[in-house]
C-alpha cells in the first residue's frame, strides 16, 4: 500500500512536470500559469517555427499566436499555425517577421475556460 501512495506521488509530480528551457513569457495575470518560448533562431525575412510550453496542471483548451510591431502600429502578414503536441505544449509554424525592429509576441492561451494573455519583447536586427 504504501509502495503504491509513493509510486503515485512520484508519478503524478512527474505528470505535471514542467520542461523550464527556452525564455519565459510574461502576463499580467496573477498567479497565471508560467509559459515558455522555445526557437533555435529568428531569421529576418524568412519562416521559422517555435514551440511555447505552457506549465499548467490542467491542460490547455486553445492557444493563439500573433505578433506585432507596436512602433509602427501593424503585425505579420502570415497567421501563424498552432499545433498541439499535446495538452501543454505547442508548434508554432509559418511565423514570420518582415522587417527588423522591436516585435511583440502575443500568446492568448485558453485554461479553464479563462483566456490568460501572455507577451515577449523581440528586438531584431
Amino acid at each position: 500500500m504504501i509502495r503504491c501512495a509513493v509510486w503515485f506521488l512520484i508519478w503524478s509530480s512527474a505528470a505535471f512536470a514542467c520542461d523550464v528551457t527556452g525564455q519565459r513569457v510574461n502576463s499580467e495575470v496573477q498567479n497565471a500559469p508560467e509559459v515558455y518560448l522555445s526557437v533555435d533562431e529568428i531569421p529576418l525575412a524568412q519562416p521559422f517555427s517555435l514551440l511555447v510550453s505552457v506549465c499548467s496542471e490542467t491542460a490547455v483548451g486553445q492557444m493563439r499566436v500573433d505578433a506585432i510591431m507596436p512602433a509602427h502600429q501593424h503585425g505579420m502578414n502570415y497567421t501563424p499555425k498552432v499545433t498541439a503536441l499535446d495538452g501543454r505544449t505547442f508548434r508554432v509554424d509559418d511565423m514570420l517577421f518582415h522587417m527588423p525592429g522591436l516585435w511583440e509576441l502575443q500568446v492568448d492561451v485558453d485554461i479553464n475556460d479563462q483566456s490568460i494573455f501572455y507577451t515577449s519583447k523581440i528586438a531584431l536586427k
